[in-house]
């Protein structure tokens, strides 16, 4: 489940760190591309299941 928390958290980072403000335009693109390489590395990761990925509204199954 912690995986799936940090694509969102990471997203929402990569979003909020475009220069759309008049005061982060000097900083260009830098911030955003650096959340979005970690974005990218976390994806890749859970892709080959080095951090687990769950959905949190899913119920885990136990049987009798």
């Amino acid at each position: 489940m912690f995986g799936f928390w940090l694509v969102i958290i990471l997203a929402i980072l990569l979003l909020s760190t475009l220069p759309t403000y008049q005061h982060t335009r000097h900083w260009g693109y830098y911030p955003s591309g650096f959340i979005g390489l970690i974005l990218l590395l976390v994806i890749c990761l859970m892709w080959f299941d080095l951090i687990a990925f769950s959905w949190p509204w899913v119920v885990p199954v136990t049987l009798p």
